[in-house]
């Protein structure tokens, strides 16, 4: 590689880098932004599943779907809000 392309290649990282730093905050904002949402989707999907096979498995109809469901929905946000709180003051 030539010395120009060695060059062009570090600009090009220095400028990358100070991009980064500059949207930084933003980056981290969305992260947290899907952090919270897989956190509320994985939390109502999996106890979803436990309520949906529980039912099957004792013959009753929507009881423990309508349950779990609802212990999903308030264990996703306690997790959110505990996530949401222990974020460092800026």
């Amino acid at each position: 590689m030539t010395s120009h392309g060695r060059s062009f290649l570090r600009r090009d990282r220095q400028r990358v880098v100070k991009d980064f730093k500059k949207k930084r905050d933003t980056i981290e904002y969305l992260a947290l932004v899907t952090q919270v949402g897989l956190t509320m989707a994985g939390s109502i999907a999996f106890c979803f599943m436990v309520g949906y096979y529980l039912d099957k498995w004792v013959g009753t109809r929507g009881l423990f779907l309508i349950l779990f469901i609802l212990f999903g929905i308030v264990g996703g946000a306690v997790t959110v809000y505990r996530q949401i709180t222990r974020l460092p003051k800026k």
